[in-house]
């Protein structure tokens, strides 16, 4: 049971985009907030903690993470080294970006059964860690080892690849694309019941190059229709501009990475996605900070030794060479800066993930990829591409609520509201990079014990908390 708190004398940044408000009290009774007031007298026998001089947010939001190892070609050693240890690398996912003030994670790819059994064990109280919504498979994908995801044939693949392929599936891979409206109604019920939170589909195939569009527009309307009667959010990866038009005109509610394209995104476009008030999950990790430093020394150190090279003789050529300067970098930061200066309804979906396993890295692995800490260089990330910094927290709290379809429950510090919040040591309207301070975090109307998290580890190694 969820014990009572006061949270006294704080400055409460509740999310909504409202102007900070000083020396006020949250009350938290039951795992919801009861009330928030100016400070006065506090309630008796109540846990009070002294936020004088601190900052109470809303819990993050991360709208876009994979919580298991999925594997792909790249990754074999990974998969079947830890392809049983699915819910204990689940648990230290999410205990890690609770960590950080992450208090809910949405799943859009993994292994299915071990992310559903974490989430549950969250939802019920039985282990600290961020609330898990899941997605299980991209639907129409065939699995991390399949000519959709990873361009591999299936004549290429192992026993283990190919069972591995249909675990992720879930019966809802490729053969979904070759069915009549009809039949895709009943697959699309069908996956919906192993208990999924929301739909994701593969509006095209994983990749840039080529990009193929997956479902036919009628296909793609079953789809949203079927999810949406069940009250559940429908969402798709899609990395060409007509295979992203196909998907908002059939009704999707969030896009993952818009601004993942081989080419700018056309103007009507993002007019279209702003008409549609469709939600853009912006891996600004990605695309800002540190990691955009490093690809423009990187792009620089490219173009001094393309300039040495004779012509390209070959369209091959060609691509391999816009590949060693990075320009799909460039077109990402350029495509996010537009979607929000066009006022794009942006939620943070960093793709954080947990990749080969430590011992199998030739060379490390970033903190934009990382548990929590990318979701707080996403954050920040977004001052960098042109949002004010209460623009960014709302994007990493209110608007994360809404693609977790819990508008009504979280995002937000309203009186009625799940207590999932973070105290800050310092203003993160002041300098956006103050999220990284956290004093404290209450996770469902819990102050969590952050010294322990994670609790069981597996891949995590203390160095990966090192400033960023």
């Amino acid at each position: 049971m969820a014990s009572d708190l006061a949270i006294v004398g704080v400055t409460v940044i509740d999310g909504t985009g409202a102007p900070a408000r000083p020396n006020m009290t949250v009350l938290v009774a039951g795992g919801r907030i009861q009330a928030v007031r100016a400070a006065g007298a506090t309630p008796a026998g109540v846990e009070v903690i002294d936020g004088r001089g601190r900052y109470l947010l809303p819990g993050f939001i991360d709208s876009n993470v994979h919580l298991s190892v999925y594997g792909n070609p790249a990754r074999r050693d990974t998969s079947v080294k830890y392809a049983d240890h699915g819910e204990q690398l689940a648990v230290e996912f999410t205990q890690r970006a609770l960590k950080a003030g992450v208090t809910t994670l949405r799943d859009s790819y993994g292994v299915l059964a071990p992310v559903l059994a974490v989430r549950d064990r969250v939802d019920r109280g039985e282990l600290v860690g961020a609330r898990i919504k899941a997605a299980g498979n991209i639907v129409g994908w065939g699995g991390p080892f399949s000519l959709t995801f990873s361009l591999t044939k299936d004549s290429e693949l192992s026993l283990f690849q190919e069972r591995w392929n249909d675990i992720l599936a879930q019966d809802a891979g490729e053969e979904l694309m070759d069915m009549t409206p009809d039949e895709l109604r009943v697959a699309i019920n069908r996956y919906l019941d192993k208990g999924v939170d929301f739909i994701k589909y593969g509006g095209t195939s994983h990749f840039l190059r080529p990009s193929l569009i997956g479902f036919s527009p009628r296909q793609q309307a079953v789809i949203v229709q079927e999810a949406h009667k069940r009250g559940k959010p429908v969402e798709t990866h899609a990395t060409s501009s007509e295979g992203l038009r196909l998907a908002v005109e059939a009704g999707i509610d969030l896009i993952q990475h818009p601004e993942l394209m081989s080419r700018d995104l056309p103007d009507d476009l993002i007019a279209l996605i702003v008409k549609q008030d469709a939600l853009c999950g912006l891996r600004s990790n990605f695309t800002a900070g540190a990691f955009r430093q490093r690809h423009l020394q990187a792009r620089a150190e490219a173009e001094a030794r393309i300039a040495k090279l004779p012509p390209a003789t070959t369209s091959a050529e060609r691509w391999r060479r816009l590949e060693m300067l990075g320009e799909n970098d460039d077109i990402q930061r350029r495509n996010s800066e537009r979607l929000i200066k066009a006022g794009c309804r942006v939620t943070v979906a960093t793709d954080s993930f947990l990749g080969d396993a430590p011992e199998f890295r030739r060379t490390p692995k970033g903190p934009e990829a990382e548990p929590g800490s990318g979701t707080i260089l996403a954050i920040q990330g977004l001052v960098e591409l042109g949002m004010t910094p209460m623009q960014a927290i709302v994007a990493g709290t209110r608007n994360g609520a809404a693609a977790a379809a819990m508008s009504k429950d979280l995002g937000t510090i309203e009186a009625g509201k799940i207590a999932d919040l973070v105290l800050l040591s310092a203003d993160p309207l002041a300098d956006i990079r103050n999220i990284e301070k956290v004093e404290a975090v209450i996770a469902q109307g819990r102050r969590v014990d952050l010294a322990r998290l994670p609790e069981n580890p597996l891949f995590y190694r203390p160095e990966q908390e090192v400033a960023r």
